[in-house]
């Protein structure tokens, strides 16, 4: 399927969780090397136009390689296909591990089996946070965002008394859980919020292969920025230089 038809596709699929289960399924029954031409198609509209079907599109592209749904069959394949067609940006989202990140031993501390809300206050057990998280509360809620546990961060995401600003916050943290910030990377409401992106991928404690897919669907100067970030893991600087020269790329006539 070209790279048309397949924007016009998903733009017919209102549902978010739609359109990524839609591209699992197409990508398990298409060709490798079509697939990757027309993913790479869809990256330069969006990133040299602004497309913004493309730019839609793109979003569901990042979440459906990282899809738990998506054969490892079908990534390999797809992932081979883009290095023999000379493709590492594109091959490059459909990476699945990411290297350790060191979690300091305070940090790790906080992961135990109790931890206060507040430096005087009673520890409380995960399973009093992970309740807490429900909370409607908004002084509480602001505690419960430093919490570093993967299992709290989740609950709270789904929280419909959170906001945007709650889960910058939480994206934002340093230092940071991996796993945590992962959980926010693959939530299908914070993960396509602009401001929630940038701080996943500015921070280093985010997975590698999270932060590169997210990476791609930002934009040009925000790419320079990442490239240029010392900070920041070697293979995501690349992968954002690489990007940016595809949006600065004149396009064909």
């Amino acid at each position: 399927m070209g790279p048309d038809h397949i924007v016009a596709r998903l733009k017919a699929i209102l549902d978010t969780r739609m359109r990524v289960l839609a591209l699992v399924e197409a990508f398990a029954e298409g060709d490798p090397e079509e697939w990757v031409q027309t993913l790479a198609t869809i990256v330069t509209r969006a990133q040299q136009h602004g497309d913004v079907d493309a730019l839609l599109a793109l979003e569901a592209i990042t979440h459906a390689v990282a899809e738990p749904s998506l054969a490892y069959q079908t990534q390999q394949a797809l992932y081979t296909a883009a290095i023999e067609l000379g493709m590492p940006a594109i091959a490059r989202l459909f990476l699945t591990t990411s290297p350790a990140v060191e979690i300091p031993v305070a940090l790790k501390k906080q992961l135990g089996p109790e931890r206060p809300l507040r430096p005087a206050g009673r520890p409380l057990t995960l399973g009093e946070r992970k309740a807490a998280a429900r909370t409607p509360d908004r002084e509480q809620i602001g505690l419960l965002l430093r919490d570093p546990h993967p299992m709290v961060v989740a609950i709270l995401l789904d929280n419909p008394h959170v906001t945007e600003g709650d889960i910058v916050k939480m994206a934002a943290m340093r230092p940071a859980v991996p796993a945590s910030l992962a959980k926010i990377a693959a939530h299908p409401r914070w993960s396509v919020r602009h401001p929630v992106k940038r701080a996943l991928v500015l921070n280093p404690s985010t997975p590698l292969a999270d932060a590169i897919r997210i990476a791609t669907t930002l934009r040009a100067n925000e790419l320079a920025e990442l490239a240029e970030d010392p900070s920041l893991p070697e293979p995501l600087r690349t992968h954002a230089a690489e990007v940016r020269a595809t949006s600065l790329r004149r396009p064909q006539a």
